[in-house]
């Protein structure tokens, strides 16, 4: 019996030695995103109340304003396929990183509503953009901007709903992430490979382009990425947010939704359900396409977002 308990003592320490190295590993290189980090990066930075927020602004500044806002893990650079038709089109077009992503800044959080409609009402005040504007979300950047649209009625005239978040009814279970301790060693250690995974597929089948794995290494190579993933998963409603799809459908916001049939992580199910509570929406079906569509099928979506722009 001892020699029984000994074993089982040995294999759990093991087991314990073995889960702090693999975190102290996957920390191990981490860099700090501060100012010198930015300068060797480049691009334009704008303070907000939460933190720096990296951002591009192409167009005429005189032109209708259209604030692209991409989703959970993966940066603004999932619009670079879709910025050249809608610049085309005669739009000024603004992306920019959530807090947390990209090469904004990494606080503390917690990343929930609140600090998702505070950096978008910096970016607007901050850039000094004339409202009511048009809004476009992905994925989580729908939800995003329904939430935000819910509580500034005044300052949206069009929502374009691309995958939106919010009606997820079979959303894979979290409960382990909200777990102390064992949700940081989760997110820290398989984080990123999760969060690579779409971009890695799509580079695969040949419909991204292979450097967006560069691209999203060289953001995720800073302390604080699966950090707001996992605050996010935390905090932010993402799997129902009918309630604020609700107050949307009761004003007179023009809403349009681009939605892939073959969606599996936002799945398409949720259209019917979001007609429901936003009556005044439009759909556009993307026959065949996938969540990772804002640059696995970048083509269709740019082609689908003008539409809807130009349509209101």
């Amino acid at each position: 019996m001892r020699l029984l308990i000994k074993f089982c003592t040995g294999v759990v320490l093991l087991f314990l030695v073995l889960i702090v190295v693999s975190f102290a590993i996957a920390r191990v290189g981490l860099k700090d995103l501060d100012s010198a980090a930015r300068n060797e990066q480049g691009g334009s930075y704008l303070q907000t109340d939460h933190g720096m927020l990296s951002y591009t602004r192409e167009g005429p500044v005189d032109a209708p304003a259209v604030i692209l806002v991409h989703g959970f893990s993966t940066p603004k650079f999932v619009w670079e396929q879709v910025m050249p038709a809608v610049l085309a089109a005669g739009y000024q077009v603004i992306s920019f990183d959530h807090l947390g992503r990209g090469f904004s800044d990494r606080p503390e959080g917690p990343y929930d509503s609140a600090l998702y409609n505070s950096e978008l009402a910096g970016l607007i005040k901050g850039l000094n953009l004339n409202t009511p504007l048009t809004l476009v979300g992905y994925s989580m950047g729908g939800a995003n901007v329904v939430d935000y649209a819910a509580s500034h009625p005044e300052q949206v005239k069009q929502l374009v709903l691309i995958a939106p978040a919010g009606y997820m009814r079979n959303a894979p279970d979290a409960s382990p992430l909200a777990m102390p301790v064992v949700g940081e060693w989760l997110a820290t250690v398989f984080g990123r490979r999760y969060a690579r995974q779409g971009i890695e597929s799509e580079i695969n089948a040949g419909r991204a382009p292979a450097n967006m794995l560069e691209k999203f290494d060289q953001q995720a190579a800073f302390a604080g990425y699966t950090d707001s993933l996992l605050s996010t998963l935390r905090h932010f409603p993402m799997a129902d947010l009918s309630d604020r799809y609700r107050i949307v459908g009761g004003t007179d916001i023009a809403v349009w939704a681009i939605w892939g049939t073959a969606d599996k992580v936002v799945p398409f199910d949720g259209a019917g359900l979001m007609k429901e509570d936003v009556p005044q929406m439009k759909l556009t079906e993307l026959k065949g396409a996938n969540h990772n569509m804002t640059y696995g099928q970048a083509d269709a979506v740019a082609a689908a977002l003008v539409h809807a722009l130009k349509e209101g």
